[in-house]
């Protein structure tokens, strides 16, 4: 960065978000595919949600974000963060009938 200007700490929280959730879904995939104790369906829905909401992410760091520029990115991501509970509620059920 040059000397004299400010850093874009949403730009940056954005890229460091997307890194974390793209890690988490490999990291996901690589733990879950290691154990037979989950049903394949959740695995491939879970990483899926998580790689689809690092990319939301990325896509905020190229348009600026939800609030001026692209309305539509908050459904999306929306739609990810729905996607999440429900993979969440799917394991906590599955966990607690088996």
């Amino acid at each position: 960065m040059p000397f004299g200007k400010t850093a874009d700490i949403w730009l940056e929280f954005n890229t460091y978000e997307a890194l974390f959730w793209f890690a988490l879904g490999v990291a996901t995939y690589v733990f879950l595919r290691r154990t037979s104790l989950v049903p394949r369906a959740w695995v491939v829905f879970s990483v899926a949600n998580i790689l689809l909401l690092a990319s939301t992410d990325i896509v905020q760091v190229y348009t600026g974000g939800f609030f001026h520029t692209a309305p539509w990115l908050l459904y999306w991501k929306s739609v990810q963060v729905l996607g999440l509970m429900v993979s969440v509620i799917w394991y906590i059920r599955f966990r607690w009938y088996v």
